[in-house]
């Protein structure tokens, strides 16, 4: 069967049997031997309608099960594909591993070739991996025998998971390897060091996983495992009070650290996010056009009236996920997204995402008063309850903007059910006192 010779539309990308039908004729090692794809996955979507902001209109990732039909012994393939406009692909692709499907004007790379972290192969080779971990991983004679990838967002960062063992362990080790597209590892290692200091004289201060180095040539930080356990597994029980309210503490620590960064989010940063969003969805879905200017009005206005909020330390991409409960102290992850902002915007991106979650309403309704009373008691003069609104409004519409750029089956449904919230959200900033 040959190949399309005619250019195919962008959606077919997304579409899993056409996309199997196609790589099962363009992948070189399976027209012409046993091999099957027997189903094919896609993941990791994004998508952009932006020609000017993203000249990239589409990358996701395939996840492929190849059978070999004289055996029937199955195994995986994984590709991370990007696609291109107005033939761009052609040029993109001299001197890469990646293969190249001109019909949809797409490259596609093999696992683990990943054209903004050409360090991936290295660190997942055993031959060559040895290199890059800090020496107190190899003391004792502890060699790695296993290797995973647990997180993975093609050219920006990845997250492995070493096992170690040897004759002076007791048992096996387990360390994590965070390597990135950037030179972003060097301060986080930092980041973390510091808070790993603090937590150790301090028992207010949340707890983090404990830095173990930083690899330069692989732009890659260790770490040593974390204890505890998730906190979405104490939401639904009797330990939930406690535990949001232990979070709001420990948000409100983490906002008051003397630590730098040059990212900064003032509120000109979301007037002009808000502008964005609105392009970004009414191009998406045209018929939403009025409902979505009627927001980006409502909002814009509301923001005249915000109390003047002098910019603290903010973790960026503060939720639920984000934080695990160890021995009633709290313990945090992910220091990639600091800026100097609104202390009410961690707050907010946390509220929003708890109520995504799949919690009965009243129990998600405790959460958050446990953490807004959690947050007050450690931090008072940073709580605004004005500005906690309108950023809820804020992330509300921007989890709606999320639903078409992630392209989940019914993101329409999702997109209209958030654009909802945001105008209900909006509601309550328009009715609330100012002060």
């Amino acid at each position: 069967m040959p190949r399309p010779s005619q250019t195919l539309s962008i959606d077919t990308c997304l579409e899993p049997e056409a996309m199997r039908a196609l790589l099962q004729i363009a992948l070189p090692e399976l027209p012409d031997g046993p091999f099957g794809i027997a189903q094919l996955r896609i993941s990791k979507v994004r998508r952009s309608s932006s020609r000017r902001r993203h000249p990239v209109p589409l990358t996701l990732c395939y996840e492929l099960d190849v059978t070999d039909t004289a055996t029937g012994c199955h195994f995986p393939r994984h590709f991370y594909g990007k696609v291109y406009r107005d033939g761009a692909s052609a040029d993109a692709a001299k001197g890469t591993p990646a293969l190249h499907l001109p019909e949809l004007d797409m490259l596609l790379w093999p696992w683990p070739y990943d054209p903004g972290l050409p360090q991936l192969p290295q660190l997942l080779d055993p031959l060559k991996f040895s290199d890059c971990l800090p020496e107190c991983c190899t003391a004792g004679g502890q060699a790695v025998t296993l290797v995973e990838t647990l997180r993975y967002e093609p050219e920006r960062r990845a997250t492995l998971r070493y096992t170690l063992s040897g004759e002076a362990a007791l048992a096996p080790r387990v360390v994590y390897g965070k390597t990135f597209a950037d030179d972003h590892a060097s301060l986080l290692h930092e980041r973390f060091v510091y808070f790993w200091r603090l937590a150790q004289r301090d028992a207010s201060a949340p707890c983090v996983a404990e830095p173990l180095g930083f690899d330069a040539a692989t732009r890659t930080l260790w770490q040593a495992a974390a204890s505890g356990q998730t906190l979405m597994s104490l939401a639904d029980t009797a330990k939930a009070t406690c535990a949001f309210r232990a979070v709001g503490r420990a948000l409100a620590h983490l906002q008051q650290a003397p630590l730098n960064t040059s990212s900064r989010r003032p509120l000109s940063h979301w007037l002009a996010e808000l502008q964005r969003r609105q392009v970004k969805l009414v191009r998406a879905v045209p018929e939403l056009g009025s409902r979505v200017a009627a927001i980006t009005e409502g909002l814009a206005l509301a923001a005249r009236d915000l109390p003047d909020a002098p910019p603290t330390l903010i973790h960026g991409d503060f939720h639920p996920d984000q934080v695990w409960i160890n021995a009633g102290r709290v313990v945090l992850f992910d220091f990639d997204e600091f800026a100097l902002g609104n202390p009410m915007e961690d707050l907010a991106e946390f509220i929003v995402k708890l109520e995504q979650a799949e919690l009965p309403a009243s129990r998600c309704a405790a959460a958050v008063a446990a953490l807004i009373a959690g947050y007050c008691s450690a931090a008072p003069r940073h709580f605004e309850p004005l500005g906690l609104l309108w950023h809820c409004a804020m992330q509300s519409l921007l989890q709606a903007s999320r639903a078409f750029i992630y392209q989940r089956p019914g993101w329409r449904a999702e997109l209209a059910l958030r654009l909802a919230r945001t105008e209900q959200r909006l509601a309550l900033v328009l009715t609330e006192p100012t002060t």
